[in-house]
Order: structure tokens, then sequence, then C-alpha cells
């Protein structure tokens, strides 16, 4: 008679972990699910590994290193496990530092406004403001106000920028020196009037002689008088 025999075939599975994949991060980035990053129609359930230890499938920038990140799915039986990478690539949020204050003459020396900035900023970004400038300020060409540094970001990071309040303060003017002839039975003489250009008033006056402006030749002396315009 015939003789016969079988084989039963048990089928499993391979485990599916997807393709691999790459993303990238900025370093002050919102949180990202590694696993919605993988290629194909990976199963859930699979273990993570990489740079750092990794929580429920998620990277974030501000706790962990980029790298490799290595998503493996265990294999059931005869399938051997199956695994692919996420790598992660972080670029550096960019730094333009914190607000700062300038205040200024009139009839100032240029002024970095690079250096008003407060914190770290990084160089290499752009100034805007009420007039244009490569980074310095100078009183006498331009106008203060508000002037903005930009740095801009690399993808996905946004710009950033900071500020520099400018505030700016008229020099005193005290107008120029002059010279003064009197006869000595002449008429008390205004001091102020002799100046030359465009003193500005509210001065004080210093000399041989007491005064708040006048000279009287009956009973001051003659010299120098000096008239100072303080600073606000």
């Amino acid at each position: 008679a015939n003789a016969s025999a079988t084989v039963t075939v048990n089928e499993t599975s391979s485990p599916n972990a997807g393709t691999n994949a790459s993303v990238t991060v900025c370093g002050d980035g919102a949180i990202t699910n590694l696993f919605t990053q993988l290629g194909g129609a990976p199963q859930a359930g699979g273990t993570w590994s990489g740079p750092s230890v990794i929580v429920g499938g998620n990277y974030d920038p501000a706790t962990m290193n980029p790298g490799v990140y290595s998503y493996l799915v265990a294999g059931v039986g005869a399938c051997s496990n199956a695994t692919a990478t996420v790598t992660v690539v972080e670029n550096q949020e960019p730094n333009a530092g914190a607000n700062g204050t300038l205040s200024a003459c009139s009839n100032g020396d240029p002024v970095s406004l690079f250096a008003q900035l407060t914190g770290n900023p990084q160089v290499g970004g752009n100034w805007s403001g009420p007039s244009p400038t490569t980074g310095s300020y100078d009183p006498s060409a331009m106008d203060p106000g508000v002037y903005t540094y930009m740095v801009n970001g690399i993808s996905p990071c946004g710009n950033a920028s900071a500020t520099v309040t400018v505030s700016e303060t008229d020099a005193p003017n005290a107008g120029s020196s002059s010279a003064l002839t009197l006869c000595q039975t002449s008429d008390p003489a205004d001091l102020f009037v002799v100046l030359g250009g465009n003193p500005q008033a509210g001065g004080n006056w210093s000399g041989p002689s007491a005064t708040s402006g006048m000279f009287d030749p009956t009973n001051m002396q003659s010299g120098t008088y000096t008239y100072l315009v303080s600073s606000s």
C-alpha cells in the first residue's frame, strides 16, 4: 500500500520597521516624533536606540543629541529582526543677543551698535533702522530711534532679532570766541551778544570780575570772560 507523511508549514509575517529617513530640526525647536518620520509602513511596538536615550519615539532638541537613531522590530520564529534608521540633523538656532540702549550726543563720535546689544549676539547679521547703517551710529549724520539687528536662521530655524534704541541729546552751544573793546567811561555791554555763532541762552559767566553777563568798564576788570553752557 501507499505510504504518506506530512509537513506542516507555519508562516509568520516578517517584521516591518519601515524604511530609512532623515529629519532636520532646530536647536530650540519643538519635540519631533521619529516614528512618523520613518518611510514605508512601519509597525508599532518596536524599540529605539541612538546617541541619546529616547522615550516614546520622541526627539527633543533641548535635551538630546543629533545623529542616527535606529528603530528595531523584533522578529518572531524564523523571521529576523527588522531595523530602519532616522538620521537627525540639528541646526543651531540664531542668536541676535538681547535688546540694548544707546545715549548719544549730537556732536559725538560714531558708536558701534553691535557693542550695545546685551547677551552674546553672533556676528554676521544685518542692521535696519531710521537711517541706513552697517553697524555704527554716527550722530552727525544719522537719526535716533530703534535699530534692529537680525541674524538669519538656517531652516527650519527662524530668524532672530534684537534692537538698540538710540536717544540723542543736542550738544551744548556756547557760540564762538570774540573780542570787545570799550572805553573806561562806556556804558555797560552785554557780553552774550558779543559772542560769535549761535550760542544758546542759560549759561554761566566767569572772569576777572563777577558778572551775570554784563560788563561795566567803570567798575570791572578787563580780561578774558568765559561763557559756559553745561550739557544736559
